[in-house]
């Protein structure tokens, strides 16, 4: 196909000058300490334009391996590959990922007669860059690439890890078969050699012929383009049509083979990496749309605990409650300690927000409620339930050595944008039984799991207990603290409970949000405010930002 090679060249240039103004990603250095290499590992991280600013998105990750004689600059470089990445996501060609480029000299991608590579890459490369970087560790999310030496481990890699791997990318790869050329680095380079020379049978044992009658029993097929230089001086394109002849029937409409006019060069897999790309991204799955939402616990002192006359009655504090929820922007508050004129006054104040919740004392109006306040504007309340936390939780009931009734608010909320649905629950433990509190931790948690996961789960309360609570433990096997797994450092200090100023003692927070799994935290702040050394209540409000798909 003569003049393929300078019309991928011309397109490249074209997609570049349109997009030029465009933002581009970040290229980040990385390192850490390979045990099995016993030396630093170094890689670069392509970050995409906006990374940064989107603190809970997640991006599908893609591996570009480098050639046998390259390192983890190779790709940026040389091959224009931060440009590409900056074009083709700007113009919508290809999802905003993360691109990891390892660096590992002479190492093939395998494990050789000299280094651990392939171990050294699965084993900590990638755990090593997926618990750094947002990105979406899955099979379905996650791509790998390489030319030459790269393409041979790409493939390899592809080839014995079918389930780690949507699809793979081989430019020109090195994959001889029977054996290398006799001008092929492969013949001098460590992983192939036994006793100071190139030992045939380890590359027979290593490269892909080995491998891929077991990936035809996996039933698992993995997306391949294959791409080569007509006149290769190594023989690949010769080589690439045989992969591809090997593979046709196995995995038909999954595997594209290129041969255009060209050499074993670098201009070559620059021109083509758009087309790469355009193939790799489209075995992913497509974008998630993230809801997001600021929630928050907020124990407002019950209304009728103080005398008229005192400074920290209701009639005064309302306006101090009201001011801090609206001031935090939360969407959905869980209240604790709330009389029901509370929740009204609430109400009112905010204007745009609806509410749920009963009385514990007779399922209805009486006594304390944990209200939830939605906002009216962003979530719908299509569902609501209350449970008594004790041993018949349908019915109006105190439980355990529990000095007073407590109940579990359960809401099914769906976002007026998305219409996208939440689990939010709201609770108050009790604060003198012991086995209460443990029980009715235990009794939540069952609830949760309950839930199932179609919906992600945000749970709210005043827990009367620091994290040291048995109760803790039952809650953080099914949930997670969100102050453990903000992406964000928690603001606002350790205290949860003020005493209206009288018990500010160091690490005293009883009041939490816990979140499912799959949910993401941007934010975790303990609201602290004063108005003229006044406290809105005696306990300090948790705010916090959450995100899902």
């Amino acid at each position: 196909m003569p003049g393929l090679h300078r019309t991928f060249s011309f397109l490249t240039a074209l997609i570049l000058f349109l997009v030029g103004q465009a933002h581009a990603g970040e290229v980040v250095e990385q390192q850490f300490r390979s045990e099995l290499l016993n030396r630093n590992y170094h890689y670069q991280v392509y970050l995409p334009d906006g990374y940064a600013q989107q603190g809970a998105r997640r991006y599908p990750v893609l591996y570009l391996l480098h050639g046998a004689g390259g390192d983890e600059h190779e790709w940026i470089e040389s091959l224009g590959a931060r440009q590409t990445l900056d074009s083709m996501i700007a113009g919508g060609q290809i999802q905003s990922m993360v691109v990891v480029m390892p660096g590992h000299l002479q190492g093939w991608w395998v494990d050789g007669a000299s280094e651990q590579s392939e171990s050294a890459l699965l084993q900590e490369l990638m755990p090593h860059a997926e618990s750094h970087f947002r990105v979406l560790a899955t099979r379905e999310s996650r791509l790998i690439a390489g030319f030459s030496a790269g393409g041979y481990g790409a493939l390899n890699l592809a080839l014995k890890f079918p389930r780690r791997f949507a699809a793979a990318a081989l430019l020109s790869p090195a994959i001889y078969d029977p054996l290398p050329p006799a001008h092929s680095s492969a013949m001098t380079q460590p992983p192939f050699q036994t006793d100071g020379r190139f030992d045939p049978a380890r590359w027979r044992a290593l490269n892909y012929t080995a491998h891929i009658d077991a990936y035809k029993r996996s039933g698992i097929k993995v997306p391949l383009f294959i791409f080569s230089g007509d006149h290769d001086t190594f023989g690949i394109a010769l080589q690439s049509a045989q992969l591809y002849e090997k593979l046709r029937l196995h995995q038909p409409g999954e595997i594209a083979l290129r041969i255009v006019d060209g050499d074993h060069e670098g201009s070559l897999w620059r021109a083509v990496l758009p087309e790469a790309l355009l193939f790799l991204n489209a075995r992913l799955l497509p974008p998630l749309a993230w809801e997001t939402a600021r929630v928050m616990s907020y124990n407002i002192r019950c209304g009728s605990c103080e005398r008229a006359d005192d400074v920290n009655h209701w009639s005064r504090r309302k306006l101090l409650v009201a001011d801090v929820i609206a001031k935090s922007g939360a969407d959905v508050i869980g209240l604790q300690e709330a009389e029901l004129f509370q929740v009204q006054d609430l109400a009112a104040l905010l204007r745009d927000f609806d509410w749920a919740g009963v009385g514990r004392d007779d399922g209805k109006e009486k006594g304390e409620m944990n209200a939830v306040l939605v906002r009216r504007s962003a979530f719908s309340i299509t569902s609501q339930k209350t449970l008594w936390l004790s041993p018949t939780p349908d019915q109006v009931s105190k439980g355990w050595d529990a000095m007073l009734n407590r109940t579990l608010t359960l809401l099914q909320l769906r976002s007026r944008s998305t219409g996208k649905e939440l689990n939010f629950l709201n609770t108050h433990l009790d604060h003198m039984g012991r086995d209460a509190r443990n029980e009715s931790a235990r009794l939540i948690a069952k609830t949760v799991q309950n839930l199932g996961v179609n919906r992600p789960v945000i749970l709210t309360g005043d827990f009367n207990a620091k994290s040291d609570f048995p109760g803790y433990t039952w809650l953080t096997a099914t949930l997670r603290d969100a102050a453990s797994v903000t992406r964000t450092p928690t603001m606002g200090g350790g205290i949860s409970f003020n005493g209206f100023g009288t018990d500010l003692q160091p690490g005293n927070k009883i009041d939490y949000v816990f979140v499912s799994q799959g949910t993401e935290v941007g934010s975790h702040r303990i609201i602290t405010d004063l108005y003229d050394g006044l406290y809105a209540s005696d306990h300090f409000p948790i705010a916090v930002e959450v995100h899902w798909h």
